[in-house]
């Protein structure tokens, strides 16, 4: 062979190693795709850096990471998402919210399943997570942190008035009128952004009978039933007395202002609005947490859960690799990784906890030891298009709780009307 045929045969065989090369980095590169999360929490509190933490981490342990998309507010975010997900623009992952939020989404085939993450994380999820998220036998999204429902108080607050955490109704009414006596508002409540008024609505009638609460949301109880309106007769009483804050007030941007500043003692919330307490500038040991007590004793020891799910899209560009990012995302790691960075509880049993603040383990502690019925919230327990009218009903309780009995009739009728075509 001449020294230029001996050059152009390795010339050849350069250009065929390296084209090799190049397709098998291109095919290295397709298995590995960055993936698309979109949520709702890009306003306050701003979650934005620790979704690009959890991307970041789970492309370093499994190869595979997602690059978040922030939406400011739930109702843009929510009407972005369901443009989205018919199409192929679908994101491989999106935040949402449990059960009846969920239900709609799936019936129209626009959710991907994951019963076989959960079969293989079986033994580390409580069943009555697995059943929010489970329609049909089949189960849907998965569960990345819980929440549960009390009343955050002002520690310095109780201490300056001498006031204790209270275990009875009675006592819970005492300590609102030593607050207002000395000019302290007792408890957040507000109609601003519209999903809030169910706080002081679903403590009510769950205090009453959780029973009732459970029937009314899943349609085999009436508003108008004299137990729920008795419920809202105290809730009334609350208004009448002045124990709320205005309306007007906003519960992330004036509540821990007036929280920290001593002019506001008590708010209703999920566990996770200590990180809203905190950011804010709230120091932790002023922040302490309680159950409300029944003001119907016999409704006993109850407290309100929130899950919080990540679903994959059906139409998901990339819907193997999201499944792989679920699937580390549900494990001890993946799911303790991500809970700490927000402060809030793993959803898997076995992750570890030891990051939470006192006040936090102290409170689950007391649920689990105590035996408190966990109630799903009304935000999810209830069926999407009833809770999406019924939230305004609310609002105009608080505005008026004279319009009672119209409010009442109104939800009956917002109910029926749902059940009567969704047995």
């Amino acid at each position: 062979m001449s020294s230029r045929m001996l050059l152009t045969a390795v010339l050849v065989c350069s250009l065929l190693l390296s084209g090799t090369a190049i397709f098998a980095a291109g095919e290295e590169e397709a298995a590995a795709p960055e993936l698309v999360m979109m949520h709702d929490k890009g306003g306050n509190p701003n979650y934005q850096p620790f979704y690009e933490s959890m991307g970041e981490q789970s492309m370093e342990k499994i190869g595979i990471g997602f690059t978040p998309t922030p939406y400011p507010t739930t109702d843009v975010f929510i009407s972005q998402v369901r443009a989205a997900l018919p199409t192929k623009q679908a994101p491989d992952l999106f935040t949402w919210w449990s059960t009846y939020r969920m239900k709609d989404l799936i019936d129209q085939g626009l959710v991907a399943e994951t019963t076989d993450l959960w079969d293989s994380h079986k033994d580390e999820y409580a069943p009555g997570l697995r059943d929010a998220f489970t329609f049909g036998g089949k189960v849907y999204g998965f569960c990345y942190v819980v929440e549960y429902w009390g009343v955050w108080y002002n520690k310095e607050v109780f201490a300056k008035y001498n006031l204790s955490v209270p275990k009875t109704w009675a006592e819970f009414i005492a300590v609102c009128d030593a607050l207002k006596n000395n000019g302290v508002t007792p408890i957040q409540q507000t109609v601003q952004a519209r999903w809030p008024t169910f706080i002081t609505f679903e403590e009510m009638v769950a205090r009453e009978s959780p029973d009732l609460y459970v029937d009314l949301c899943e349609g085999r109880a009436k508003y108008t039933d004299p137990r729920v309106k008795k419920a809202f007769g105290v809730w009334a009483d609350l208004i009448a007395k002045g124990y709320f804050t205005d309306p007007s007030t906003d519960l992330f941007s004036d509540a821990p202002r007036l929280f920290n500043q001593g002019e506001l003692a008590m708010v209703p919330c999920g566990s996770w609005y200590m990180t809203v307490l905190t950011s804010n500038g709230v120091p932790e040991d002023k922040i302490g947490i309680f159950v409300m007590p029944p003001h119907n004793p016999a409704a006993g020891k109850v407290a309100i859960l929130e899950a919080s799910p990540i679903l994959i899209a059906e139409n998901a560009p990339n819907l193997a690799a999201a499944k792989k990012v679920a699937d580390y995302w549900m494990g001890p790691e993946g799911n303790a990784f991500y809970a700490e960075l927000v402060g809030q509880y793993p959803a898997n049993s076995k992750s570890d906890t030891s990051y939470l603040a006192k006040v936090r383990v102290d409170f689950r502690k007391t649920l689990v030891d105590e035996n408190y019925r966990i109630l799903n919230r009304f935000w999810e327990a209830t069926p999407t298009p009833i809770c999406e009218q019924a939230v305004d009903k609310f609002a105009e309780f608080i505005l008026n709780p004279e319009s009672v009995d119209k409010v009442l009739a109104d939800l009956d009728e917002i109910a029926d009307e749902y059940w009567s075509k969704n047995q």
